[in-house]
């Protein structure tokens, strides 16, 4: 976490700017609540890292629908809950039984506030990835991008939303990042033609037995 120690200051001044930038994301649309990011990453010294970025309004939302308004007086109550949610409601498994964990999470407040983890236990042969994010599923129309930065992974970017219940399931064959239920489409169109040739087939029989029975 070397790359963001930087951005760690004094409580005093911790204090003022964050309710300073409280009171700007409610008055502002530089930032949507309703998209965020997540990153996935590999660091200089070989760490790597998850990274969840959006804006202080949406993590502030949230939290009050979670919690309940005055649930946090300082911006370190505001910080532990930003990561009680994270921990209840994000996961991450590999090759579909390696849960993946988490250590030396933390939250950096800003206009665009971010939670920076470590991500340890990746198997060096990833085969399937399971990816779900539901820390700001009540926000209307909350969508969130997913992109990997690791070797060996297709820079492709997905989104979380509603529709797919903000769940992401790829397997990585041959380079590419494929969905399971277009795997499943392309077996089925795959056998289509037999398909279609052994209707066909017994509907014929079925008319050449009626005409039979009819003479």
């Amino acid at each position: 976490m070397a790359y963001v120690v930087n951005m760690l200051c004094k409580n005093t001044t911790l204090k003022i700017i964050f309710f300073s930038l409280l009171w700007v994301s409610t008055n502002t649309f530089a930032h949507s609540p309703d998209f965020s990011n997540i990153i996935i990453s590999k660091t200089e010294n070989g760490q790597i890292v998850l990274q969840i970025n959006s804006s202080l309004t949406a993590f502030q939302q949230e939290i009050n629908y979670v919690n309940g308004k005055g649930a946090y007086k300082s911006p370190k109550e505001f910080q532990e809950l930003v990561l009680q949610l994270f921990k209840s409601r994000f996961s991450l498994i590999l090759n579909n039984n390696d849960t993946i964990k988490f250590k030396n999470s933390k939250v950096f407040l800003g206009h665009e506030t971010k939670i920076v983890t470590e991500i340890i236990g990746i198997p060096k042969d990833v085969k399937s990835i399971h990816l779900k994010n539901i820390i700001f599923k009540d926000l209307h129309n909350s969508q969130s991008a997913v992109i990997f930065l690791l070797d060996g992974f297709p820079k492709e970017k997905f989104t979380l939303q509603r529709d797919n219940k903000h769940e992401l399931n790829i397997i990585l064959a041959d380079k590419k990042w494929l969905v399971p239920t277009a795997i499943n489409d392309q077996t089925l169109l795959k056998y289509l033609p037999y398909l279609i040739t052994l209707i066909i087939g017994g509907l014929l029989l079925l008319i050449s037995r009626k005409r039979k029975y009819q003479l």
